[in-house]
Formats: structure tokens, C-alpha cells, sequence
């Protein structure tokens, strides 16, 4: 019960929080960034060789705001973000477009997975056999360079 107590819940704890602080960062640094995603992403648009009219970047402008949740103030904003996370509401691709993004997670997240896992395994592989190895001809002069 003692590490429950002592170890267990603070870890856990010391996990949410560090979720926390980590997606309210990640939710502040591009509003502090001085940029207007919306309007860079217009101006790409129009890059790209389309017409848009003033009544039509308007009307873009406000769709967007709707699409990713950029309309109120930010105290609003904040909390419909929250709300987007715990329903798994990522909302569209801002660059795959309309593509919603817990679509791209299903596609792309098991391969991500199954790459971390089997790097993982050939890194645990690999590194016991060398340890093993320079462990085992400790005594010769090839393996000191394998003690690092």
C-alpha cells in the first residue's frame, strides 16, 4: 500500500499534469506566434493560381474559423479545445484538407506503432548482444572500445 501511496498516485498525477501543461502550451505558442494560419493558408490558395473575391475570402475566412474552432475569445477557444480532446473531435486537416484528422490517426497511427515496436525490439536485441559480447571478452583489447 505504501507504494501505491508513495510512488504510484504521485507518478500518475505527475502524468496528467505534465499532459496538461503540454497540450495548454501547444495550445498557446501558435495563438502567441504573431501568424494567421487562416489567412496563410487563403494566401496559398491563391498562390496556387485561384480567384477569390473579398466577399469570398470572407466567407472562407469565418468557415475556417468554424472548422477549427478560432471563433470567440480565447478563454472560449481554450475550453472548446478541451471539449474537441475528450470527444476525440480533431476536426479537418489543416493540411490535408478536408481529410479529418482522427481519419489520418486510423491510417497512420498502427504503422507508427508497429515501427516503434519493432525498433524498439532490434535496438533491445542489438545492445544485449553487444553488452554480452563485451562482456564476455572483457579481457581482450578489441572489446574496450565496446565499454562505452
Amino acid at each position: 500500500m505504501r507504494f501505491v501511496r508513495g510512488y504510484l498516485i504521485p507518478r500518475l498525477l505527475q502524468y496528467v499534469w505534465v499532459i496538461i501543461l503540454g497540450i495548454t502550451i501547444v495550445f498557446f505558442i501558435p495563438r502567441l506566434a504573431g501568424q494567421d494560419p487562416i489567412l496563410e493558408k487563403i494566401a496559398q490558395i491563391q498562390s496556387q493560381g485561384a480567384y477569390l473575391g473579398p466577399a469570398a475570402v470572407e466567407s472562407l475566412i469565418e468557415t475556417y474559423k468554424e472548422l477549427y474552432g478560432l471563433k470567440g475569445t480565447l478563454f472560449n477557444q481554450y475550453v472548446s479545445m478541451w471539449r474537441r480532446i475528450f470527444t476525440f473531435d480533431f476536426g479537418p486537416s489543416f493540411f490535408q484538407y478536408p481529410t479529418s484528422v482522427s481519419q489520418l490517426l486510423r491510417t497512420y497511427l498502427p504503422w507508427t506503432i508497429g515501427l516503434l515496436l519493432t525498433s524498439t525490439l532490434l535496438a533491445w536485441i542489438l545492445g544485449n548482444v553487444i553488452g554480452a559480447i563485451a562482456g564476455y571478452f572483457s579481457h581482450r583489447h578489441w572489446s574496450k572500445f565496446l565499454d562505452i
